[in-house]
């Protein structure tokens, strides 16, 4: 069977910023939802979105949180620089292939701030029916979920929202939880020390795509060639829902009852306040392979 295509904007869902959208020729028909979109209108979403013929793909980039008006946040190069790699990506390159040639363009980023930087995606190979995930991205294949975790953001994401329930036990207003954040002031040490732990095969450590080798134990290979639901997340929501809307609204019902993040939202690491309407950065991708197009 011929593989239909369909053009990006046929796919795109309203709402979605365009400026955050990689896309390169036709996209086949399998793709029927994609959206990316940000935390906070007055900045630049750190997140990309990949549509082409050859591969797709979700991008986060991260820029840390010790990061300064005068330093320029990172996140955006790191991810720009994957996306437009993923383009020119030949249809049948391996995973490691893959990010071997994103960790090469990126090599002459060299972020301002301290802390954490990088990006971490998933991406699926059309031509090899599989997807590659480096880094704490979501998946969703079929009925397995796939959450996109790393131990070092999950003790820094506990810690601060342990440090934050202090604060309001102790009489803090909602308010300055949010505004001030002080739990993640408390943990500025961490973040300044993580940097270390970026690719390397110790307690804590983790992949990330940030212009330097990726080990392969961090390169995640899944088959897809039995699959037909497929989903791909970034870490800002809460899961690889179903759908676009099952994402937005456990997204929303969350930061409702939790906007300091500190119970359903405490994985986040980060608040919503100020002119941020979200915790993070948001992308969201659903493929579904038909009969005739499955491996």
């Amino acid at each position: 069977m011929m593989t239909a295509y369909l053009s990006a904007r046929d796919v795109l869902s309203t709402g979605t910023d365009l400026q955050s959208v990689a896309a390169g020729g036709t996209i086949p028909s399998c793709v029927i939802e994609a959206f990316t979109v940000g935390k906070d209108p007055t900045r630049r979403s750190e997140d990309m979105l990949v549509l082409s013929s050859n591969h797709l793909a979700v991008i986060d980039g991260m820029s840390s949180p010790l990061s300064t008006t005068s330093a320029q946040a990172s996140g955006r190069g790191f991810a720009a620089v994957a996306a437009e790699t993923i383009l020119r990506l030949p249809a049948d390159a391996s995973a490691v292939e893959a990010i071997t040639a994103v960790t090469a363009a990126q090599r002459h980023l060299h972020p301002e701030h301290a802390g954490p930087a990088g990006a971490v995606a998933a991406i699926v190979s059309l031509r090899r029916r599989e997807v590659w995930r480096v880094g704490d991205v979501h998946l969703g294949i079929d009925s397995a979920h796939l959450p996109g975790e790393k131990d070092v953001d999950t003790a820094l994401a506990w810690y601060r929202a342990a440090v934050n329930a202090a604060h309001l036990a102790n009489g803090a207003s909602l308010d300055h939880v949010q505004t001030d954040d002080p739990g993640l002031r408390a943990a500025d040490e961490l973040l300044r020390l993580q940097p270390a732990l970026a690719n390397r095969d110790v307690p804590f450590g983790y992949g990330v795509l940030n212009g330097t080798e990726v080990p392969e134990r961090f390169i995640e290979v899944r088959p897809l060639a039995d699959a037909t639901h497929v989903v791909l997340a970034t870490d800002g929501y809460l899961a690889a829902s179903a759908t676009l809307h099952e994402a937005e609204s456990e997204l929303s019902e969350a930061i409702a009852a939790d906007p300091a993040a500190i119970t359903t939202l405490r994985g986040f690491g980060k608040a919503v306040g100020g002119t941020r309407v979200a915790p993070d950065d948001r992308t969201y991708l659903r493929i579904n392979f038909h009969e005739g197009d499955r491996a």
